[in-house]
């Protein structure tokens, strides 16, 4: 199949099939739609949340952890600390790009007080004092500090992080930044209690706020109480601080926000690199169309705001999970908002960290409804809530669950239960002792308590439940024909002589569910017994084996490894028990530090980002990260037999030397080799592994990772970021290696006669197969659209404009579906010459 590049495909249309569709009012004014959309290989998962804010119960509220901006928290936990304030939370998603101590990216209001605020915001969401929602773009702030003289000078952020690089800044410092200003030294600050006595610090736009200076002092992680205001001031502004304030003088701060932001009561932003207006008046901005901008080609789960007739709209995509969901790019979300006919609209932080909840009907809270491409919730800066404040009312109707299977495998067995909710869609307790059961048409049979069985032929009708006048019913087909079995995990890891409980689902023609009973398959298993419901009974010697489940000729399989599981020992989501130590360095030049996106991160939220300057030192230098015991002591022992260390790493290409240094039982400490002498030579991320030798006594202790330079003729300076040093058990052939270029046409370094070339690679990938939306081809830096055959792997590139004659560079990039780019890159070069001069 021949997949046209992304950037092709957006300025035809982005047309999408809708293949499959939920919707359904979640509270009054608020409603929820999941589509599953198809283009070619492409499939999307999209989650959209309409909400009426002129709607008397609906409300807004963006929120952070404890109301401050002290850490990171997932969305699920930032809605239940909503909740134990005494909110009813139907729906919410994560907001703006944040640091990684917690500090949002941009202006974040919450009932009218200031959180944090950067000089300007690029994009953000305000709710104005009538409720009604406005998008704006570059809004910038104007905050001063005044005493009876005037002005003192003007206040460049508040309640954000002040780093050394701020050299003549001024930071305003309330009880939502923490305990401390977690300021470094070089820098003068100045306590400002309340004017009245015991008020706590409330900083409102429009409102000025008054204070009499405590303290000023040259001083660092000055604390912080509910009553007082810091200033932070460096350079000039700290030399003005200290000129005009004293203790006992009497201040005031004034905070004021353009586009009439001032007046909003909420406020929510998006302000980082990818923080973009998506729609302006129902238009796609022309520049999310520009093919030199690497990032408009990138494919990624996407967070959008959009305003429509005075509605917002919150719409997600799921991303990073081939053949569920592959993610969009900027302009494909746009053209998809456009099609909806919004006005607005703009970018939120997406990737990892798009995460959606929304309240199901009969629910009392909120549940997880997307799929974060992280595999579990990623911690955010902050999220906005969708709070209902109708009233509890009478039982109005009643939901049978599961909601989803419509299609039964004849002779599998279904617990029903119901929930109730409410005319406002609220939660309302129904007893299951109460409710009736029964059954429509020639289906199978129910019991009392909602148990049905299918019958044995095929049959349609419907199941009913009645909880006094109230009744419900759910549309049945018992079916014997399944077109797919699918087994979950698909790949496991099992101790010896543990057991492993099997899933299984199976699907029709049209890839919709067919509830099944696990019972009806037939399992079997090449490595220990399988029970006849999926319950594996492993060995207890190592080994590996396929477990499969059967109906008629219909069947599928997993591998199973019978061994220990993985050991992560570094995740670097923590720095917790590791240390950066340096030999023959430029002095304090080798740092390690937390590195969140959009910088390199393989896993999770955060990679180790290790910094190192070789540059002008003479013989053996080395750059380390050490890992400590609990006691905080050198080295950290490794549980059980490792046959080999892996660690995920983003190269410079700075051509040095990766180890990682361990002991054995006995004492006896070596390297361990991850590259060879000089053979970190590649940029990007890769995944390396050092073998442990066979006659190795155990246990093993770690002592630390080094990146080594012993040649004096490459004495460089880079960074690499690291993720995932883990200790590995059991070989399970995992995918970690990304697609393979060969085939370079023009070939590399060969002349070519004509201006108009055919460019051509052939990319193949021995695991999971070239991911079509990851290709990019660029020739003499310019990104250009291209065509890949995912059966032949040809990516191709037929020139529309006459070359220039000379020398040319094509780069062409690809990954594979489990997200491993291609390490080295196609990258070559090729001489243009005209056939007449030829």
């Amino acid at each position: 199949m021949v997949h046209p590049s992304a950037a092709s495909e957006c300025e035809s249309g982005c047309n999408w099939i809708v293949a499959h569709t939920y919707a359904t009012d979640v509270a009054p004014g608020v409603h929820y739609v999941n589509r599953t959309l198809e283009r070619g290989s492409l499939s999307e998962s999209v989650h959209l949340i309409e909400i009426d804010p002129k709607n008397r119960y609906v409300a807004l509220e963006p929120v952070s952890s404890l109301g401050k901006v002290v850490r990171l928290e997932t969305v699920g936990r930032l809605l239940e600390e909503t909740e134990r304030r005494g909110r009813r939370v139907v729906a919410g998603v994560n907001g703006d790009f944040f640091s990684y101590i917690g500090v949002p990216s941009g202006l974040q209001i919450a009932d009218g007080e200031i959180i944090t605020s950067p000089a300007v915001t690029k994009v953000l969401l305000a709710v104005m004092a009538d409720g009604t929602v406005r998008l704006e773009e570059q809004v910038a702030m104007q905050a001063a500090l005044h005493d009876d003289e005037g002005p003192v000078f003007h206040v460049d952020m508040v309640n954000r992080t002040r780093t050394r690089n701020h050299t003549a800044h001024a930071f305003a410092y309330t009880w939502r930044f923490g305990d401390s200003t977690r300021t470094p030294d070089g820098g003068v600050e100045a306590v400002i209690a309340a004017a009245r006595p015991g008020e706590a610090v409330k900083l409102v736009p429009g409102h000025p706020w008054e204070g009499i200076v405590a303290s000023v002092a040259e001083a660092s992680n000055t604390p912080i109480d509910g009553t007082s205001l810091v200033l932070s001031a460096t350079g000039a502004k700290a030399e003005e601080l200290k000129r005009r304030l004293a203790p006992g003088r009497a201040v005031r701060l004034t905070i004021g926000y353009g586009k009439g932001i001032q007046a909003a009561k909420q406020v929510l932003s998006g302000s980082s690199t990818l923080g973009l207006a998506l729609l302006r008046a129902g238009q796609v901005p022309e520049a999310l169309f520009d093919p030199a901008v690497r990032l408009n080609g990138d494919r990624h789960p996407r967070t959008m705001a959009a305003t429509k007739n005075g509605k917002l709209y919150l719409l997600l995509v799921d991303g990073r999970q081939p053949g569920f969901s592959s993610g969009i790019t900027l302009a494909e979300g746009a053209q998809m908002l456009q099609q909806l006919g919004m006005e607005h609209a703009i970018n939120l932080d997406g990737g990892g960290s798009t995460t959606c909840y929304v309240r199901l009907p009969g629910d009392a809270q909120a549940s997880l409804t997307n799929r974060p491409s992280d595999g579990y919730e990623r911690e955010v800066g902050n999220a906005l809530a969708i709070v209902s404040t109708a009233p509890s009312s009478e039982l109005e109707a009643l939901v049978i669950q599961p909601e989803k299977p419509q299609r039964v495998l004849a002779g599998s067995s279904i617990t029903f239960t119901a929930k109730g909710h409410d005319r406002y869609y609220n939660a309302v307790p129904v007893s299951l002792e109460a409710l009736e059961w029964s059954l429509t048409g020639s289906i199978g049979t129910i019991t009392p308590s909602g148990r049905f069985t299918a019958g044995m032929d095929s049959a349609e009708g419907a199941v009913l439940a009645c909880n006094g006048g109230i009744a419900c019913s759910k549309m049945i087909q018992v079916t014997y024909l399944l077109h797919k079995l699918v087994i979950e995990p698909g790949t496991s890891v099992v101790e010896p002589g543990g057991t492993l409980q099997f899933q299984a689902k199976g699907y029709d023609e049209d890839g919709e569910e067919i509830a099944l009973s696990l019972d009806r398959l037939v399992w079997t298993a090449t490595a220990g017994a399988c029970s006849a419901d999926g319950v594996l009974l492993a060995p207890f010697e190592a080994a590996q084996g396929m477990v499969t489940a059967a109906w008629g000729g219909v069947q599928a399989e997993a591998v199973v490894h019978i061994g220990k599981p993985h050991l992560i020992i570094a995740d670097f989501e923590s720095l917790g028990k590791l240390a950066a130590s340096s030999v023959n360095a430029v002095p304090d030049s080798v740092t390690l530090a937390r590195a969140a996106r959009p910088s390199p991160v393989r896993f999770g939220t955060f990679s180790g980002k290790l910094t190192y300057d070789f540059t002008h030192t003479s013989g053996g230098s080395r750059a380390v990260v050490e890992l400590l015991n609990d006691a905080g002591g050198p080295g950290r022992e490794i549980e059980g037999e490792p046959y080999r260390f892996g660690l995920w790493v983003y190269g410079d290409g700075g051509g040095h030397w990766l180890r990682v240094r361990i002991s054995d039982a006995t004492g006896h400490e070596r390297y361990l080799n991850f590259t060879e002498a000089g053979g970190l030579d590649w940029t990007g991320w890769k995944y390396v592994h050092a073998d442990i030798p066979k006659q190795t006594l155990f246990p093993l202790r770690v002592h630390h990772i080094s990146l080594s330079e012993p040649d004096d003729a490459n004495k460089t300076a880079g960074v690499l970021y690291l993720d995932d040093f883990r200790a590995e058990y059991v070989q399970l052939n995992e995918d970690v290696e990304g697609p393979v270029f060969t085939g370079m046409t023009p070939e590399p370094g060969g002349v070519v006669c004509g201006l108009c070339p055919l460019i051509s690679v052939t990319a193949f990938d021995a695991g999971s197969g070239v991911e079509p939306s990851s290709v990019r081809l660029w020739v003499d830096g310019e990104a250009r659209p291209h065509q890949f055959d995912s059966v032949t792997g040809v990516i191709a590139y037929r020139l529309e404009h006459e070359l220039d004659e000379g020398e040319h560079r094509v780069v062409i990039e690809a990954a594979d579906r489990e997200g491993n780019p291609a390490v080295p890159a196609a990258a070559w070069s090729f001489t243009v010459t005209s056939q007449t001069t030829a």
